[in-house]
């Protein structure tokens, strides 16, 4: 009874070491993801191959030209030219299935270029150029800071409709230069002055966490097996600890993240995007999570297997 508090703070260090190793992986991985803009495009352009992010940007793109380049203006400028009783009464009725068959060709050309190769490099570009932005914003350099749109984090849509516009007039559409610069954006994140206060906050204290809790997430089961009466189950029951903290960690991400997905499908984005982009942030943490949890079963096992006797065994 003279030690309890020995067991007393042994269990507590072990729930620590539990908690603070899937806070670690988290930490890492968000750190990663936020500062460093190679990871981040890393995690990310492999996304341009993703049917569903392609079918997504070629809807917006086609729709976002077909909107710049006005094709009804354009029909009823074609066929102010043609003269003629005949014509006069039968060009008018073919407007519609011109506009028709213009668009389809838009659409067609659209969804082309989302699976070439031309499209994955404006993509890497553009997330290069968004994280970087979003860094500096971060950092509170506003030399290079993103600049915000009522508050709206925004991926620019220009470059795609350049790339799309050159690929269109190359396809024989030469009206497609007519497209003056385009300055749409797919809208990513909502912020206000709060929250990019708070943001800047967040990252810097990031930064400090992400850097220490592995010395911790050391020195937590060290402390523990320092004071322990049997160090054995000890390690075992960090080492289970810290696989049980992973996968409960693992679970609570991937049900946050199926909220988010039905949220943002109930705003009109498309669902399988929406999973291909949050399916890509979580590659990077899956290797980390997986690694750390097995080791933790990896050690857990062994702990026991060694107290085994023979005739356990």
């Amino acid at each position: 009874m003279k030690q309890w508090w020995r067991t007393a703070l042994v269990a507590l260090l072990v729930v620590l070491t539990g908690i603070v190793a899937p806070v670690s992986v988290v930490a890492a991985w968000a750190n990663t993801q936020v500062g460093d803009t190679e990871a981040f495009v890393a995690a990310y352009a492999p996304l341009s191959r993703d049917p569903a992010v392609q079918q997504a940007l070629a809807g917006k793109l086609s729709a976002t030209v077909q909107e710049r380049l006005d094709l009804p203006g354009i029909t009823d400028e074609l066929l102010g030219r043609v003269t003629g009783p005949i014509s006069s009464r039968l060009l008018p009725s073919l407007t519609g299935p011109l506009n028709d068959l213009v668009a389809e060709f838009i659409d067609k050309q659209a969804n082309a270029f989302v699976a070439s190769e031309a499209f994955s490099r404006v993509w890497e570009v553009a997330l290069r150029s968004t994280h970087t932005q979003f860094a500096a914003l971060l950092r509170a350099d506003d030399s290079t800071a993103l600049s915000l749109n009522d508050g709206l984090l925004q991926l620019q849509l220009g470059p795609f409709v350049e790339a799309l516009k050159e690929r269109l007039v190359a396809n024989g559409f030469p009206l497609a230069a007519r497209i003056p610069p385009v300055t749409t954006a797919v809208d990513l994140v909502q912020l206000d002055p709060l929250t990019v206060s708070r943001a800047r906050s967040a990252y810097r204290l990031l930064s400090v966490v992400a850097e220490w809790l592995p010395w911790l997430l050391l020195l937590l089961p060290a402390l523990a097996l320092s004071i322990a009466l049997d160090r054995r189950r000890t390690v075992i029951a960090c080492g289970a600890a810290v696989a049980v903290g992973i996968a409960i960690a693992w679970l609570a991400f991937r049900a946050g993240i199926a909220e988010g997905v039905a949220a943002a499908a109930a705003s009109g984005l498309p669902e399988a995007a929406t999973t291909a982009f949050t399916d890509g942030a979580l590659g990077p943490m899956r290797g980390p999570a997986l690694a750390a949890g097995s080791l933790g079963l990896v050690v857990a096992f062994l702990a026991w297997l060694t107290g085994r006797t023979p005739a356990e065994s």
